[in-house]
């Protein structure tokens, strides 16, 4: 499958920099004043309720930093919007209406958003309660215009069981679909981005998939730069039954069918690859990666 993504075609301004969104600065920063958040449910109202309290709750909305946008499909008929306007009131966007699966329903978010950084959380995951703050400030002091933090999974009870800080997500890599399929995935739970990368997304394919939408949304920005990684806990995977998830090798097929062909050496990268991701400390993985950001005490800051 193959589409054409909308402003692929657009060219370096002559300073060398990429035309500039909303909050983005001309130093290579963004000031981050408020964040676009979507969900998508069915059926779903506990999980619903655990997700919207750990976007609700962000430090940064608390302090008056950041301002929020969260919007919520709900597609069910369990009263899962009704139980979100009743516990947050104004705080959350509720929309009650069908859709044709979960990228649909996000795809429609997006097409709200007004945020200059963007993000979609399931049912059931969490964002930690700083995850807005590090967000701002990393965007902020950095040249970063989509960054993912450390992969974190969590059991049902919001208990981490499990935290890595990622190697390195390279480009081509992630063109050929190559996370997911033979080295480890780029967490959508942990992943943000600045909105004016959205106008490399054709809305109307990633609203027809219907498990690898999180894989297009990638292949899309990775057509112009690579992620960066936050050493930090931004969101978790919470583990309980997910029927859309579960089905490994059919998400696999589809990421296929988007991506691009691997190449004869591929197959030695990919060792390679997976070498560093087991064997790197995170000490080693920073001086390799110069897109990876960790806490420097001495000096206060992301660097």
């Amino acid at each position: 499958m193959r589409e054409a993504v909308p402003g692929h075609g657009r060219r370096r301004a002559q300073s060398g920099a990429w035309p500039r969104g909303p909050g983005e600065l001309p130093g290579g920063g963004m000031q981050v004043k408020r964040i676009t958040v979507v969900t998508a449910c069915k059926d779903a109202s506990k999980r619903a309720l655990t997700t919207a309290a750990s976007i609700v709750g962000q430090r940064a909305i608390e302090s008056g930093r950041v301002s929020l946008q969260y919007l919520v499909f709900d597609a069910g008929t369990d009263g899962t919007g009704a139980l979100l306007k009743k516990e947050f009131g104004d705080a959350v966007e509720v929309r009650t209406e069908p859709d044709t699966g979960l990228y649909h329903a996000i795809a429609k978010g997006f097409r709200l958003a007004d945020g200059e950084v963007v993000s979609y959380l399931n049912a059931g995951d969490v964002y930690h309660p700083s995850a807005f703050d590090i967000v701002a400030d990393v965007m902020a002091a950095h040249d970063v215009r989509w960054l993912t933090g450390m992969q974190v999974l969590c059991n049902e009870a919001l208990h981490v069981i499990k935290a890595a800080v990622p190697f390195r997500y390279r480009r081509d890599l992630l063109l050929k679909g190559l996370y997911g399929r033979r080295l480890p995935f780029l967490q959508q739970e942990a992943t943000f981005w600045a909105r004016s990368l959205l106008a490399l997304v054709d809305l109307d394919v990633l609203a027809s998939l219907r498990l690898a939408g999180d894989f297009y949304l990638w292949r899309c920005f990775a057509r112009e730069e690579e992620p960066a990684i936050v050493a930090a806990y931004l969101g978790g995977f919470t583990l309980h039954p997910r029927p859309l998830s579960a089905n490994i090798d059919e998400y696999r097929r589809e990421v296929e069918s988007l991506a691009d062909p691997p190449d004869a050496l591929d197959a030695l990268r990919v060792r390679a690859e997976r070498w560093r991701w087991r064997n790197l400390t995170n000490n080693a993985r920073k001086r390799r990666n110069p897109r990876l950001f960790s806490w420097d005490v001495e000096e206060s800051r992301w660097r």
